[in-house]
């Protein structure tokens, strides 16, 4: 799980006043989740591969209530809701059938824990769940990666550090472990430093080199690209020097997986603005220009082109 810790279908049952209620799981449904766990060696991927697909359905039906409350259809979009919460109901029906039968299986705690405090805002339970994993299977990454998130945000930072550390080496090639490690790294930096017992620079390396795994891990990925190039703009504000031409590499790097025309205007402009940073006023113009052909009217790429036209002192940085 990525640094998240978000519960969204919990915001639409707040937002429209339709909470969760524990519906009667059918007959036809109870059998379904039966047959899944009938084999202890295959029910805990059976039973995610389950979690999935109704996690996805539940999503489906929130970004329809999206559409709907948008379009001012007030009625239609609570049922909506309340089918994307039903989809969630069964889920957890499953998890918590699924452990009456199996106490002892790590993983189905570690992802019921997931489910109640990303989706129905349980925190305390899910994190339970998670300390439970934990104790069943001291090798299981995944839920000492879930709690070491939550014990750094809840301010526990010496031990969701060791937690997240304990991810880590357990898996070194997760990309989304090394992501998590990079963030809170940057995100909580005087007292990773503190309790580090890092210099800004040491601090500075160790999120970019766990930063520039992740994305390393995870080639493909747009998005960890994208967040491997923005983390060199963390150097200015804690003092160190700045790589500009690597940032501009990492840019170059994520255009290379645009989804779409707005991302490749973004990396363009992006890039732009670290040459500039770097004094390379002829690269970040270039930049702009091919901003700008993407999107003629951005007042952001016309200033900066016009700034990088004009004589332009190098900031402090490579």
């Amino acid at each position: 799980m990525r640094n998240t810790l978000t519960c969204m279908l919990m915001i639409w049952a707040v937002l429209f006043c339709t909470p969760f209620f524990a519906i009667a799981q059918p007959d036809t449904e109870k059998a379904r989740v039966d047959s899944l766990l009938a084999n202890e060696a295959t029910a805990g991927e059976r039973l995610r591969a389950y979690d999935r697909l109704h996690q996805k359905l539940a999503d489906i039906h929130a970004q329809h209530a999206k559409a709907l409350e948008k379009e001012g259809k007030k009625e239609e979009t609570g049922k909506a809701v309340q089918r994307a919460n039903a989809e969630l109901m069964l889920v957890r029906q499953a998890y918590e059938l699924a452990l009456q039968r199996y106490p002892g299986h790590a993983e189905m705690h570690n992802y019921y824990g997931e489910l109640l405090f990303d989706r129905f805002d349980e925190q305390e339970k899910g994190v339970a769940e998670w300390k439970e994993a934990v104790k069943l299977d001291g090798k299981l990454g995944r839920a000492y990666n879930n709690l070491g998130i939550y014990l750094c945000h809840a301010g526990g930072y010496a031990e969701g550090l060791g937690d997240l550390d304990k991810a880590v080496s357990l898996e070194p090639d997760n990309p989304d472990y090394q992501y998590n490690l990079a963030q809170i790294y940057l995100a909580h930096w005087p007292q990773v430093m503190q309790i580090r017992k890092w210099s800004a620079d040491e601090l500075y390396k160790a999120a970019m080199t766990a930063s520039e795994s992740a994305a390393r891990f995870s080639p493909q990925d747009f998005d960890l690209v994208v967040d491997y190039a923005r983390n060199f703009l963390m150097a200015e504000p804690l003092g160190v020097t700045p790589d500009w031409e690597g940032a501009a590499r990492a840019w170059q790097a994520a255009r290379l997986l645009v989804r779409n025309e707005e991302e490749r205007f973004n990396t363009w402009l992006n890039e732009a603005r670290v040459w500039y940073k770097a004094g390379k006023g002829g690269k970040a113009a270039k930049c702009c220009e091919e901003a700008l052909k993407l999107r003629p009217q951005s007042v952001a790429a016309k200033e900066l082109l016009k700034m990088s036209q004009e004589p332009i002192k190098p900031k402090s940085g490579k």
